[in-house]
């Protein structure tokens, strides 16, 4: 049995976007979501999903004959290309051995950045030489310029809207209890983007769901924001005693902001505190080992982490 919409939400640190692509991605793998960056294969659904997908982006009926692609990921990794830059995010990838499919998913019209999709086409272009790169913008109601596109690359931008039906083509009529709970969580988001703002969405959401478990699953959602306040506490606290604690967000992009956030409060103590011995850095359970420290550390493979060292690492 997959988590509840309602539980997932409560358990974890996610906005409405987070939360929206959380849903899809385990509609589309059929089971429960991927750690971030990890390749896998959707399920039978999920590739009719896609290729709906892909006819609607690129304006032509579903290509039945077309070759599956090799992996699907939530959240991948685009390594940056300079030292100083940060690394590309994108909320899917869906790749081929000839071909790249970047797809950024947004609910909210603030979070657009006018530099993070020609970024990402540069990224995916120098990560997959010999490749194509489609890139595809799905967001609620919005409209804004597309980026400019190299030879071998396309951009597309549809939103969440056109997208709905396709959802309920592929799973509207599954018998699976789970899956009517995950295509209604969704429906119940998609509907109200343009009608809500994301707390009062969020509040409709959990007060029309069929559940049991309703109560605290809402107070959860926003107990710890990204403030300076909560991180220093952890970083003093970790100080104090040496020991690492963690701090979970729910996307890449957000981990960095408030690794970059935890830092600059760091900085602004004397000289001769002894949080400046503190280190916050990210945690990539593929990579850095041991067990993760938050709920989001499990579920996503990343967190936040504070760390002690003899001498100062952070150049203030």
């Amino acid at each position: 049995m997959w988590e509840s919409p309602e539980s997932l939400w409560g358990r974890l640190k996610l906005g409405r976007e987070e939360f929206l692509q959380r849903l899809m991605t385990t509609l589309i793998v059929d089971g429960a979501a991927p750690r971030w960056n990890t390749q896998i294969r959707p399920g039978d659904e999920g590739m009719r999903f896609l290729r709906l997908l892909d006819g609607l982006a690129h304006g032509h009926e579903p290509l039945e004959s077309a070759p599956p692609p090799d992996a699907f990921v939530d959240e991948y990794l685009l390594p940056k290309l300079e030292e100083s830059a940060e690394n590309g995010w994108p909320d899917w990838a869906v790749l081929w051995a000839d071909r790249v499919w970047i797809i950024e998913l947004k609910t909210e019209p603030g979070s657009h950045r006018p530099t993070q999709l020609p970024y990402y086409l540069r990224l995916a272009a120098a990560a997959h030489p010999g490749r194509s790169v489609d890139l595809t913008y799905i967001t609620g109601p919005l409209t804004k310029p597309a980026p400019e596109v190299a030879d071998g690359q396309r951009f597309s931008h549809v939103q969440w809207a056109d997208v709905l039906p396709l959802v309920d083509t592929v799973w509207g009529d599954d018998d699976r209890r789970e899956v009517r709970e995950y295509v209604y969580a969704v429906r119940e988001i998609v509907d109200n983007l343009s009608v809500l703002r994301p707390m009062e969405q969020r509040d409709a959401f959990l007060h029309t769901v069929r559940v049991d478990e309703v109560t605290s699953t809402a107070e959860h959602v926003d107990a710890v924001t990204a403030t300076d306040e909560p991180l220093l506490e952890l970083a003093v606290a970790t100080a104090q005693d040496g020991r690492q604690r963690g701090f979970g967000a729910g996307s890449p992009e957000h981990l960095v902001s408030l690794r970059k956030a935890a830092r600059a409060a760091i900085g602004t103590l004397p000289a001769d505190d002894a949080t400046r011995y503190v280190t916050p850095w990210v945690w990539d359970v593929a990579t850095s080992g041991g067990s993760a420290l938050t709920p989001e550390g499990s579920e996503f493979g990343y967190e936040l982490r504070f760390s002690r060292y003899k001498t100062v690492q952070i150049k203030f």
